[in-house]
């Protein structure tokens, strides 16, 4: 029997045990151990082959985010022309979609495309700019600026498109708009005035509650005058985005995106040009839903066997192009970027 004397020895013994062992896991080693590392702080992070333009729509100033696709400098491709994706809300948007896109691109599963990120107003806070360029109409129960749509889609139309045109080998039959939230809204909103301006439009969580549904009636009014148009239009939602059990939204967003679905539906008849997809993402809300928005939508388009966007054309020169962009020719292995 033991004493206690050779309890309390015993017991020295089994602490004395689990100490070391706690010093010898590789935890303990880590956070023991000091780690050499050189932190550069003045040098940013930079998506490959990216850049920004300045822009102006008279007094108000924009930056363009514009990221070329990889081989867009060889020698080989010189003569091709690329889809151009255009973004709003770029500071969130355009990372999103640079990197959804790069491995798809990069592996030839998706069309390689120049994109554009459109930003907000410099000088002005995010909200307030979006909040005005991206709204059809005056809404005088906002305390902040609204109704700037028209002004903007001019500003669109006029200086920013022209001149990505002007400067890099574009395809003008392969636009895309993309937009998320108000940006959501505002592509519908030149789906309905300017509906020949993009062959794609790709909107995600669009905020058709603005002003009582005012885009959404518009759109039923004007039904007939769509009959013809040639787009593609894919809609993304998060299930989460309604204001029932369960839900994270003011508004019964899912029902909105369900009701602009069949109004496209109705464009469709006998109209083999226009095509349409709603995608409802199960447990995303508003905040989460854009990423599988911007993938899912991008692959439905430009996915090198079956993308709408590429099948779609009855150009035989777009045709020509879009198929130079399946056969891309690698850059040489010596100057091949990883990203």
């Amino acid at each position: 029997m033991l004493t206690l004397r050779n309890k309390c020895i015993l017991l020295s013994l089994l602490l004395s045990s689990l100490a070391l062992l706690t010093l010898a896991s590789p935890y303990a080693f880590a956070a023991n151990r000091s780690i050499e590392a050189t932190a550069h702080l003045t040098t940013p992070f930079s998506i490959p082959r990216s850049h920004t333009v300045q822009i102006n729509d008279e007094a108000r100033t924009y930056r363009l985010y514009v990221k070329l696709p990889k081989g867009y400098k060889a020698s080989a491709n010189k003569d091709l022309q690329y889809p151009v994706i255009y973004l709003t809300d770029a500071m969130y948007t355009f990372q999103i979609m640079s990197g959804v896109t790069r491995f798809p691109m990069n592996s030839k599963q998706m069309a390689p495309a120049i994109i554009v990120g459109i930003s907000w107003e410099l000088g002005l806070k995010s909200d307030h700019s979006r909040v005005r360029d991206y709204t059809p109409t005056v809404d005088t129960s906002w305390k902040k600026a609204t109704g700037g749509a028209d002004r903007h889609l001019h500003f669109l139309k006029t200086k920013i498109i022209p001149y990505i045109e002007q400067n890099y080998r574009t395809n003008p039959q392969q636009r895309t708009y993309i937009g998320n939230s108000l940006g959501g809204l505002f592509g519908a909103y030149i789906l309905l005035k300017q509906p020949d301006l993009f062959t794609n439009y790709l909107l995600g969580s669009p905020s058709f509650w603005w002003h009582e549904r005012w885009v959404l009636t518009q759109f039923a009014k004007n039904i007939n005058s769509l009959q013809g148009i040639g787009a593609n239009v894919f809609i993304g939602i998060g299930a989460l985005e309604h204001n029932g059990k369960g839900g994270d939204s003011q508004h019964n967003m899912v029902a909105d995106a369900q009701h602009f679905k069949a109004l496209l539906n109705n464009v469709a008849i006998g109209n083999p040009a226009f095509d349409s997809k709603l995608l409802i993402i199960n447990e995303a809300h508003h905040a989460t839903a854009f990423a599988t928005t911007a993938i899912h939508g991008m692959d439905w388009l430009f996915n090198t066997q079956q993308g709408k966007s590429l099948q779609g054309s009855k150009d035989p020169a777009d045709n020509k192009a879009l198929n130079g962009a399946k056969q891309l020719t690698p850059i040489p292995a010596s100057t091949t970027e990883k990203f």
